[in-house]
């Protein structure tokens, strides 16, 4: 809790939740007008995706923690009864609609996506030092001399929001030098936020190991999510990004060799019969 006063009570988590947005809007919006889209867009995006990403951050919780619901739906809809958001839920949800508001107002979706790939993970980054501060992220336990201690939990564990902006802040400096190299290079628009989304969910992927949530078919809810963010991506990758480009010498090199191959089979079968229709009794 990071400030109390009387029977209001602010949660070092929400501050910082408020800070994170106003970085990601900030962001989104310069992005976006560098690339010249109207502001009143701009508006109108930033707008229905919180929206959207407040709605869908809220069932993603609900679903994945229905005991804390259990005889009291209508706590569902109050978040300062029972407080709590699902990351990936709002990253989806918000997703969705901005891909439908791009399509739909005609602006590049290229464009929202490279905007999201540099505001996405800084608003994140700053939302990380809330979740630590807060211990709304509860890790594995761990003796390693780094563990930290939670009110409320037993024993020291891993400071996974550390872990998180570590890598958030590595992949703002990555992105960073690509986006020289594609400008120098003259990629396709929405490559820049293509390859953030493949890094973002391998990355994180990973890092979830490391935290304390239910398992479904061997799998935590988070990361079943990540897996479709991942395959999404890489069909993305695959038509926008220059992977079809890319695999289309090598699926030819592999319909070739499986021709020849098919071919000398059937010479040596069809010179076998030769042999054998030749031979006398």
């Amino acid at each position: 809790m990071l400030l109390s006063i009387g029977g209001v009570h602010i949660a070092s988590f929400s501050v910082f939740l408020i800070l994170a947005w106003l970085v990601w809007s900030f962001l989104f919006w310069k992005m976006l007008r560098s690339q010249a889209v109207d502001e009143e867009r701009i508006f109108d995006l930033t707008f229905y995706a919180t929206l959207a990403a407040l709605a869908g951050g809220r069932a993603g919780y609900v679903l994945t923690h229905p005991d804390q619901f259990t005889g009291d739906w209508l706590a569902t809809v109050a978040l300062w009864v029972a407080p709590g958001l699902s990351l990936y839920g709002s990253l989806v949800a918000g997703l969705l609609v901005l891909v439908y508001l791009a399509r739909r107002y005609t602006i590049r979706l290229g464009h929202v996506l490279d905007a999201l790939a540099f505001a996405f993970p800084a608003a994140l980054a700053v939302g990380e030092v809330g979740a630590l501060l807060d211990g709304s992220t509860v890790g594995l336990a761990t003796r390693l001399p780094w563990a930290v201690s939670l009110v409320g939990i037993v024993g020291k564990r891993h400071p996974t929001p550390v872990y998180e902006l570590l890598f958030l802040v590595v992949v703002l400096v990555v992105l960073s030098l690509l986006a020289r190299r594609a400008e120098k290079m003259k990629w396709a628009y929405g490559v820049l936020g293509i390859w953030f989304f493949l890094f973002f969910s391998t990355v994180m992927f990973a890092l979830e190991f490391f935290k304390e949530s239910t398992v479904y078919w061997r799998l935590r809810a988070n990361q079943w999510v990540l897996v479709a963010i991942f395959a999404e991506t890489l069909g993305a990758f695959y038509v926008r990004g220059g992977g079809r480009e890319a695999l289309r010498p090598v699926i030819a090199r592999i319909r070739e060799r499986i021709s020849s191959g098919i071919g000398a089979l059937y010479g040596r079968i069809s010179k076998r019969r030769t042999g054998n229709h030749t031979t006398t009794p």
